[in-house]
């Protein structure tokens, strides 16, 4: 049977197709290269001389660093050049990529706007500019016609500026969006509610004004909510701790005022960290915050909170950090704070909080730092301390403890940091206070009735690059082992009753930039040796019985010197 001629006609139309097919898709990868290459023109400095050296015409695009085609269609899908020292801009044929799904940029130096035709590409998913020092503001209709793909949009760590655009309510596929660390102004837009599948909004670190939308509690997969370091004013909405959704919650250095309300400690949240420091909030921590089984890291400090500490706190048994410091707390600490196995750092200075401190402290075996200073804490330091084997820092300064001080402390080889002053502690420094396994590095004990003498087992310090031990009532002669403890910087014996000669290996401490010796009772000649401390910027001697002159050299070798200011008379 003879053939039809449309069929004819067909068969001789394919090949036309299929040519036309290839000679597209040939077309398109040229427009790719042209692009690439115009990004390439753009560069002023490739440190690595990746592209350089790699980019080249002679090599198809598709094996270029950095760039990932598509196999069937012979498309650049990816363009990844991250983390490579590049100094230029971003030119706008960058948006003729029009296969693109992923473009990653983070990590280098590209300044200037942000080509508009990016915000054109239909089919990108992933656009990371993160740390770099691009500066313009995103286009007002982003997202009203295209990167309707959208999942990952990271501009982090620029210089952006502008109003965060209502319209990128309509990037509904948008799963992470972080501005951070930019000039972002106006406020955060009610539209972001819609974005019912973002995991992380992190808008923290711009100049955002207004209130923490209600909106927000639209997002049912949110779990990380980072507005801080902003200009956020107005109350916490209470909706927010209903999304249980939520662990990470960072609302901090902002105006946030009025109190926290009961809803924060919800019984169904996953919360792990709560970040709301630096505000103005008011009111008391209610003890539903008991609930939060959960949490890894509460930081209310800097706030105006008051009332006291709520005993359920200690339900909080996850807990690794507990920040509570610089508000208007007061009653006492609860000993139910010792269930806190896990914590880490105890921070509950500068409050108003009096009563002993209790023993059940000596429980907390994780604790790195405890720190209960400026307060009115009364009574003994509980002996249960020397138990905190992983403790560095203790100061318990500026309150009302009284007592000695526990020997056992100072066996504790862990400590970096020892602050006790500024209290009523009495009785005698014990010789524990030398410990050889110690890793001391300041000892602050002044402003407080120490008596007797300074034991010659200090010597053994030889980390220890702070030592104040004025403002008590020590007496007997400095012990010639101080010239052990070449780390020294800083030497305050000063305002005691400190007697006899000062040991000339003291000229052995040539790290010693200050040293207050006066008001003591001092006697003698000032040791020639103190001219070997070729460090020295202060030294007070004043109100003493010394006799004789300083010897110290003057050379270019010892600028310090040449600027010390010594008080003598």
């Amino acid at each position: 049977m003879p053939k039809s001629p449309h069929f004819l006609i067909l068969a001789l139309l394919l090949p036309i197709h299929y040519l036309m097919d290839y000679s597209s898709a040939k077309t398109d990868i040229n427009t790719d290269r042209s692009s690439l290459l115009a990004l390439k023109s753009q560069i002023t400095l490739d440190p690595q001389n990746i592209l350089t050296q790699n980019w080249s015409t002679e090599a198809s695009v598709c094996s270029w660093i950095g760039v990932t085609c598509d196999s069937r269609y012979n498309r650049v899908t990816q363009l990844n050049i991250s983390s490579m020292g590049l100094v230029g801009t971003l030119p706008p044929e960058i948006g003729n990529l029009s296969s693109l799904v992923s473009l990653d940029v983070n990590e280098n130096s590209f300044h200037g706007p942000i080509p508009p035709s990016i915000f054109n590409m239909s089919f990108l998913e992933v656009l990371e500019l993160r740390n770099n020092n691009l500066s313009t503001s995103l286009p007002l209709d982003m997202c009203k016609r295209n990167l309707h793909s959208l999942k990952r949009l990271h501009i982090s760590y620029n210089e952006m500026y502008g109003e965060i655009p209502s319209s990128l309510g309509q990037c509904s596929q948008l799963e992470y969006l972080s501005l951070y660390n930019n000039n972002f102004t106006g406020f955060v837009p009610t539209e972001i509610g819609n974005l019912t599948k973002l995991q992380t909004l992190d808008l923290g670190e711009n100049k955002l004004t207004g209130v923490i939308p209600q909106e927000i509690h639209h997002l049912h997969n949110l779990r990380v909510l980072d507005l801080s370091l902003n200009k956020l004013s107005d109350t916490l909405p209470p909706t927010i701790f209903n999304m249980s959704s939520l662990a990470w919650i960072d609302l901090s250095s902002n105006t946030l005022s009025g109190a926290l309300p009961s809803e924060i400690g919800n019984k169904k949240a996953v919360l792990e960290s709560l970040y709301l420091e630096n505000n103005a909030l008011t009111g008391t921590i209610p003890k539903e915050i008991g609930n939060l089984h959960n949490l890894q890291k509460m930081w209310l400090h800097s706030n105006k909170l008051s009332g006291s500490i709520p005993r359920e706190v200690g339900n909080m048994t996850s807990l690794g950090g507990l920040q509570l410091g610089s508000n208007s707390l007061s009653g006492t600490i609860p000993k139910e704070i010792g269930n806190l196995r896990n914590l880490q750092y105890l921070i509950l200075s500068s409050n108003k909080i009096s009563g002993s401190i209790p023993r059940e402290v000596g429980n907390m075996t994780a604790l790195d730092q405890l720190l209960l200073d400026n307060n009115t804490l009364s009574g003994v330091i509980p002996e249960e301390i020397h138990r905190l084997h992983n403790l560095r820092e203790l100061n318990l300064s500026s309150n009302k403890l009284s007592g000695t001080l526990p020997p056992t402390i100072f066996n504790m080889s862990s400590l970096a940091c020892i602050d006790l002053s500024s209290n009523t502690l009495s009785g005698a420094l014990p010789s524990e206070i030398g410990n050889k396994k110690a890793v001391l590095e300041s000892l602050y004990l002044e402003n407080n009735a120490l008596t007797g003498t300074i034991p010659k087992e200090i010597g053994n310090l030889h980390n220890l690059q702070e030592l104040w031990l004025h403002s008590n009532k020590l007496s007997g002669s400095i012990p010639r082992e101080v010239g052990n403890m070449t780390s020294l910087g800083g030497l305050q014996l000063g305002n005691n009753s400190l007697s006899g000669a000062i040991p000339k290996e003291i000229g052995n401490l040539h790290n010693l930039r200050f040293m207050w010796l006066g008001s003591n009772e001092l006697s003698g000649s000032i040791p020639r040796e103190v001219g070997n401390m070729t460090a020295l910027g202060s030294i007070h001697l004043q109100n003493n019985s010394l006799s004789g002159i300083i010897y110290y050299h003057l050379s270019t070798s010892l600028a310090p010197q040449a600027s010390m200011r010594v008080n003598f008379i």
